[in-house]
């Protein structure tokens, strides 16, 4: 962990200032719990080499019949894993599982890196000096918003004649500010959203032959037009409510109908004592069910640094996802006393301790610890270590209590169990981080948020299309995610989930209303090479790009990488007038035996989606007029028409099924692929095929695979990726 301590030191150094006495102390509650894994960093395990050190889960378990068998080659090395720092989706979630928040404070986190096509790469996920000040400030936020008394009544805001503006037509007495000549008093007041009472106690000087009138006013709009009858022996309170949005608003009361009869001497006025806001009306009753989760306790007089031992025990245990040790919460508790020496108040103090352990590494990183860093044999995680890697894999969050009790007592590790806890985990609703995710990053959905077609050729195009050809997409994999469908139907499939925004741009006869329903496909569209999310973020802004496209079919669908363009060689350029069409143009370019040496793999691919512009729409001619040619021959000598004799031969190419197994083991593990993983791979391909290719079957076989349920140190030598059993 060399490279985290040294970002603590530059850190501190800067919050030294910031927050005097506290700052430091909160930063040495990084430390907490890393003296007992200070050896976790690019490797892992403890520092003094016993197993675990202090915080290590005492119920290890060897778990899952043969997992441990030395005499099995492919099970003695599950390869390496780099400890894994929570990337910005994972950060969120947790907090939202842990505290119950609805903020994000990950948002506002520097970009994570990509490796292997994921941000959830543990190699790249690194930690600078700029992460570690904006986790102090979550952690603040984050505490402060859980420990928050839940409003239980209405605010209320009463302000005293004197302490207000008015207009021209007014004067202030003993009483109050007398209104005369439609004079006008008014208050600034910041209001939630919600139904106000705005009230003023008032009376009248009254002539004439009616009362004197008041109108109640929310930002110059008149709410009501109130008689005032009482008079100054009973001055009266009148009120009106009324919806007001969250922000700042005008409260005024007005004099409205003014009468005076100088040789009568008959004087009509109004006269307000206060004005008063109550709001917002109809709370529902206090929630303190967040508030309860981490204060467990209620402190006594005297006893408080009992309870507040409690309260942080229980707190760091869920947080850090393992048991704690009591010496660790002992490196804790000087937080809380230094709390209570500077406030004397045990809300205040517990907030130290508390916020110390969301920025302790137990936090921060997924720690897994080895007995010997160093070691090249393999052992079994902790039931609590395969909670964690199991709760982020498929939920992108931390372990529920049910995952955490079958830790506690050991009973996580075996096939059973962890064949129940998939089909459980993927009927929970937090399972979407798999679509979000995994396949937002695998089928580039989440791309959707930066292209930009070029609004002159593409004026169609907007937010609502945008959002909805990602939507079809994420509901489209989720079929397959929670059905038996075989993924090898993703390319050939005859449906979709379309609304009717998506239908229109699709020129759909069926016309869907606004909400997305699965519809059957009779054109020439049809699975997903043929959704508009994936034609879009596989084009230029202004037109298509055969090779972009046929690059990913390669390197998402089929996982072979083409190798990068020599130097020297320049894209394809644009002529002002074409003369041809662009699989012309593109022919011409693969003349030269150096560009072929790609394109003869990519291009063909390319052009047997030409049928679908740069935004997913369908055409027989290009933006020039030209016709287009949507076949194509592979290097293999196998041909096709079009889309749709294309994506046949890629479902039955079996480097398809393989890629899908090769890009979620990439993900459920957070790190690329490497040599030791040959036959843990050719098992996982196996029961995936035996399982009919369903996402349910391999992701079983991923999580039962001893890869994922074991580790090692980090040897001297580690071994290139696979060649002969990779696509």
């Amino acid at each position: 962990m060399q490279f985290l301590k040294q970002g603590l030191r530059v850190t501190s150094g800067v919050s030294m200032t910031r927050h005097q006495r506290l700052g430091p102390l909160l930063f040495v509650a990084l430390l907490v719990g890393a003296c007992s894994s200070d050896g976790a960093g690019a490797g892992s395990g403890s520092v003094d080499g016993s197993p675990g050190g202090e915080g290590a889960n005492s119920n290890d378990t060897s778990g899952g019949g043969d997992v441990t068998d030395p005499d099995d080659p492919g099970v003695t090395d599950p390869g390496r894993v780099t400890i894994h720092r929570l990337n910005r989706v994972e950060y969120n979630n947790t907090v939202r599982d842990l505290l119950g928040t609805a903020l994000s404070p990950a948002d506002d986190f520097p970009a994570d890196d990509i490796g292997h096509g994921f941000d959830n790469n543990a190699d790249v996920l690194s930690l600078s000096p700029l992460q570690l000040e904006l986790y102090e400030r979550a952690a603040e936020v984050l505490i402060e918003d859980t420990l928050a008394i839940p409003r239980a009544a209405p605010d209320v805001l009463q302000f005293e004649a004197e302490e207000m503006t008015a207009s021209v037509g007014a004067s202030y007495r003993d009483q109050g500010w007398n209104l005369w000549s439609n004079g006008t008093l008014e208050t600034i007041f910041t209001a939630d959203d919600g139904e106000y009472r705005l009230s003023a106690r008032a009376f009248g000087h009254q002539a004439g032959d009616e009362p004197a009138q008041m109108a109640i006013n929310l930002d110059g709009r008149v709410l009501a037009v109130i008689d005032v009858e009482a008079t100054e022996g009973a001055p009266a309170v009148y009120s009106v409510e009324a919806e007001v949005e969250a922000g700042e608003h005008v409260f005024s009361v007005e004099f409205i109908n003014d009468f005076y009869l100088p040789e009568e001497d008959a004087d009509r006025n109004l006269i307000v004592d206060w004005m008063r806001i109550e709001g917002p009306l109809n709370l529902p009753p206090a929630d303190t069910t967040r508030r309860d989760r981490v204060l467990t306790c209620a402190p006594e007089a005297g006893a408080e640094e009992v309870c507040a031992r409690a309260v942080v025990q229980g707190f760091a245990r869920r947080a850090w996802r393992r048991p704690v040790t009591d010496a660790e919460v002992d490196q804790l508790m000087p937080l809380f006393q230094l709390g209570m020496e500077e406030s004397a108040d045990f809300e205040e103090a517990i907030r130290l301790p508390l916020q110390a352990v969301l920025l302790s590494p137990n936090f921060v990183f997924r720690v897994e610890l080895d007995p010997d860093p160093n070691a090249e044999s393999a052992h079994a995680l902790s039931d609590h270590e395969l909670a964690t890697r199991l709760s982020y894999f498929m939920w992108s969050s931390m372990p529920d209590d049910e995952l955490m009790t079958l830790a506690d007592e050991g009973r996580l590790n075996t096939d059973e169990e962890l064949r129940r806890q998939v089909s459980r985990m993927l009927a929970d609703p937090r399972s979407r981080a798999l679509v979000e995710n995994f396949a937002g990053q695998w089928l580039y959905t989440r791309a959707m948020e930066d292209v930009q077609p070029d609004y002159n050729v593409f004026p169609e195009f907007d937010d609502e299309l945008r959002e909805a050809m990602r939507l079809e997409t994420e509901l489209f994999f989720e079929e397959f995610l929670y059905t038996d469908r075989s993924v090898e139907e993703m390319l050939t499939a005859r449906f979709s989930y379309i609304n009717d925004r998506l239908a229109r741009h699709y020129g759909m006869d069926a016309r869907p209303g606004d909400g997305f329903e699965r519809v059957e496909l009779t054109g020439p569209r049809h699975g997903l090479l043929g959704q508009g999310s994936v034609l879009t973020v596989t084009s230029y802004p202004t037109r298509t790009s055969p090779v972009k496209r046929g690059k990913w079919i390669l390197t998402q669908l089929l996982c072979t990488e083409p190798e990068a363009p020599p130097p020297g060689v320049e894209g394809l350029a644009e002529p002002e007038m074409p003369t041809g069409t662009l699989r012309e143009r593109l022919e011409q370019h693969r003349a030269d035996p150096i560009c072929a040496s790609c394109h003869d793999s990519m291009d063909p691919l390319g052009f047997g989606l030409e049928n679908f512009d740069a935004v997913g729409a369908y055409r027989l001619q290009d933006i020039h007029g030209f016709d287009i040619d949507a076949s194509g021959e592979l290097p293999d000598g196998s041909s096709f028409t079009d889309a749709s004799g294309m994506a046949s031969i890629i479902a039955e190419d079996p480097n398809f099924a393989r890629c899908v197994t090769w890009q979620m083991y990439t993900y459920a593990l957070g790190r690329g692929i490497e040599g030791v993983d040959t036959l843990h791979l050719r098992a996982i391909r196996a029961a995936f095929e035996d399982g009919d290719h369903t996402l349910h079957a391999l992701i079983e076989a991923i999580v039962l695979s001893p890869s994922f349920r074991m580790r090692r140190g980090e040897t001297p030598d580690e071994q290139p990726a696979p060649t002969e059993e990779g696509p």
